[in-house]
């Protein structure tokens, strides 16, 4: 197993025209991937986790049992201007191997931000983070998932390398640095919500492949699996994504487990943070069969747990 976790500044790939529809796919002009590499045997798992909830620290545990990666998109207020990690949570998550993200400053959705909104949003929130972290931070998850090509303009100014959508059913891993999708999200989703969310990122081949290959599953558990057994068959990227406090009020517990199970400790599979998925970082240890000595992840362990509060919240509507 090849795990990474933290690495340095990586390089921006080179974009194309972007869609200007809210969560809609930016697409590259050419693909990210080195022509040497070869993506059909690549196989990626990534995982990634919205809002910065205290609950947060159940899913860095389970992660962190199963040496598995993870990347937790933090906004300056709390989801809901609820509470939300503070900085002390941060760095022991970041010391644990975990990678930081931004996720604005209040939840907006972006794409309907004035200028001055947007300014505040996006480099407001990059810099009270890195002051927080003493540490750059990269990556960034749009709120809600929805963007537009002046968003994607205003993240490129501020600084960060890459953007996470809530698109989801997706396994390849050529896609656009601020386009990156999803393959499953941890949530009882209808197959009208997986179709309603393929209309929005305008991918047919998606639609198809989930309609052809997918369509039987009988609930998220069954379809996290059935992505993750056709990465291991044909190579690409599984991402799993979710937000802890909906777990909590769902009680979804039960499942994660079984898919982080599932998918962990495999061999051939590289276990990696969002960060260096999108920088590209990854080719280089593609013939590695040890964990390079920077993935502070690689190093068992466990974070500290503080207990959560009990408080009540409504269902989240970023799908």
């Amino acid at each position: 197993m090849k795990f990474l976790n933290n690495t340095p500044k990586g390089k921006n790939m080179k974009l194309g025209p972007e869609d200007t529809n809210h969560g809609g796919a930016e697409m590259a002009s050419a693909s990210a991937i080195p022509p040497s590499i070869d993506v059909p045997s690549t196989r990626i798992v990534t995982t990634s986790w919205d809002d910065g909830d205290p609950f947060d620290w159940d899913v860095a545990r389970l992660l962190a049992d199963r040496k598995l990666p993870g990347t937790f998109y933090i906004p300056v207020q709390g989801h809901h201007s609820d509470v939300r990690m503070d900085r002390a949570d941060m760095l022991s998550l970041d010391a644990q191997g975990f990678e930081i993200g931004a996720h604005g400053v209040s939840h907006k959705n972006l794409a309907r931000c004035s200028s001055r909104q947007l300014l505040i949003e996006v480099e407001g929130c990059k810099k009270r983070l890195e002051d927080e972290m003493g540490k750059e931070i990269r990556m960034f998850a749009y709120p809600g998932g929805r963007y537009n090509r002046r968003v994607i303009a205003s993240l490129k100014r501020a600084g960060f390398t890459g953007a996470r959508t809530t698109e989801m059913l997706a396994r390849d891993v050529n896609f656009a640095p601020f386009s990156m999708p999803t393959s499953v999200h941890v949530y009882p989703h209808s197959r009208v919500d997986y179709i309603r969310n393929l209309l929005r990122a305008r991918d047919l081949g998606r639609g198809r492949d989930y309609l052809t290959r997918f369509w039987g599953a009988e609930n998220w558990v069954s379809l996290a699996k059935m992505y993750f057994d056709s990465v291991l068959n044909s190579g690409g990227l599984w991402h799993l994504y979710g937000h802890s406090w909906e777990i909590e009020e769902l009680q979804l517990w039960d499942g994660l487990k079984e898919v982080l199970d599932y998918v962990s400790n495999r061999p051939g599979v590289l276990y990696l943070a969002n960060g260096p998925i999108v920088d590209s970082e990854w080719t280089q240890y593609l013939s590695s069969e040890v964990c390079p000595p920077s993935a502070n992840g690689c190093q068992q362990g466990r974070p500290s747990v503080q207990k959560p509060r009990e408080r009540q919240v409504g269902i989240c509507q970023a799908r």
